[in-house]
């Protein structure tokens, strides 16, 4: 039987409509905080594909002269070699140990019990997403609202972007909180969603470098196919905020929310939440599909798609596999910090080829 929408389910609806008329209404001439803020945004976007593209004709000899001057400089670009031949080693370490336990007949990863039915339901996420898009358009409302009024002049495009992502974060984790509050008493290991076992986090991170190929393989498939299709896709708005961003405070927020509160709350709502409900209505894998359709559908980066369809796959697995959050969120904290990190690299030498 089909659960009906109560008096709750239709006040939320009806103040989605309420509010999404409003901004429309109001404020008719962009997404991004109005024609302006639109326009700048394009300007920036064009500004970090001509520093990417400026990359190629860096004088490498002069480049090494200044990291050997430089020891801060130096140190960052060593740091930026030993991570990435220690991910090398570790994808290495990670496919010879399946080709021994695929020649030694072993499992491939570790059995999981039975875990039992989530305690929440199909009307629980539904009102928690109402209450995550509502508090999306509201916050943007009085975002714009007191930009208009006050022109403050600390507040602008970053500014306003970075806290309406934070108020979404935070309604995701405090949603998923509270219905984890109620199976705490799920049968192991899926007792504790919150807790660290570092063996199986050990696994989640073991798990993604024995992917790092495969998605270095979509990566390259999608960009000879966009020159193909001479498409010359824009930056991720992440990337073009941390670009232009000098702002020390700003910057802070911007890393917290990338590397720690945005891969939390998202591990939190589509994993912890969503596949584990999927999981027992569809089974494993539509449930997989389904959940990392959503997750990839959420970052509206048409062109990276595919890519974080496939790492949503990876989360959703290592969650499968053991039944802690912690595992797939300790990846995604490692994967966006690796690539903010070399977003840090980009923007230091795309500044010394201005210099």
């Amino acid at each position: 039987m089909r659960p009906r929408l109560t008096r709750l389910d239709l006040l939320l609806l009806a103040s989605l409509v309420l509010a999404a008329g409003a901004q429309f209404f109001l404020f008719p001439s962009g997404a991004r905080g109005g024609g302006r803020a639109s326009a700048a945004w394009k300007e920036q976007e064009e500004a970090v594909r001509q520093r990417v593209q400026r990359l190629g004709v860096v004088d490498r000899q002069d480049l090494m002269a200044r990291i050997r001057r430089d020891r801060a400089l130096g140190l960052r670009f060593n740091l930026a070699a030993g991570v990435l031949f220690a991910i090398i080693v570790g994808v290495g370490v990670q496919w010879v140990r399946i080709l021994v336990r695929l020649i030694q007949r072993r499992p491939l990863a570790p059995p999981l019990g039975s875990p039992s039915p989530p305690a929440w339901g199909l009307r629980g996420i539904g009102r928690l997403t109402l209450c995550i898009l509502l508090v999306a358009q509201v916050s943007v409302i009085l975002e714009r609202a007191f930009l208009r009024i006050l022109h403050p002049p600390w507040l602008d495009l970053h500014v306003l972007t970075l806290a309406n992502t934070l108020l979404v974060d935070g309604v995701a984790l405090i949603g998923g909180f509270w219905f984890f509050r109620s199976g705490w008493a799920a049968r192991p290991p899926w007792r504790s969603p919150l807790a660290v076992p570092w063996g199986k986090v050990r696994f989640s991170l073991g798990s993604y470098l024995t992917c790092v190929p495969l998605f270095l393989l979509l990566l390259t498939v999608m960009t000879l196919v966009l020159r193909a299709l001479k498409v010359e896709p824009p930056p991720q708005a992440l990337f073009t905020m941390y670009m232009f961003e000098e702002r020390g405070a700003v910057v802070r927020l911007l890393l917290g929310l990338a590397v720690l509160v945005g891969p939390v709350a998202e591990e939190v709502f589509f994993r912890g939440l969503i596949y584990r409900w999927l999981r027992h209505r569809v089974g494993v894998w539509p449930g997989l599909l389904t959940s990392s359709f959503l997750f990839a559908l959420l970052h509206t980066d048409w062109v990276a798609f595919v890519p974080i369809l496939a790492l949503g796959l990876l989360f959703g697995w290592v969650y499968e596999r053991t039944g802690s959050l912690a595992a797939p969120a300790a990846v995604h904290i490692f994967h966006n910090g690796a690539m903010l990190y070399l977003a840090s690299l980009v923007k230091l030498i795309s500044s010394l080829g201005e210099a």
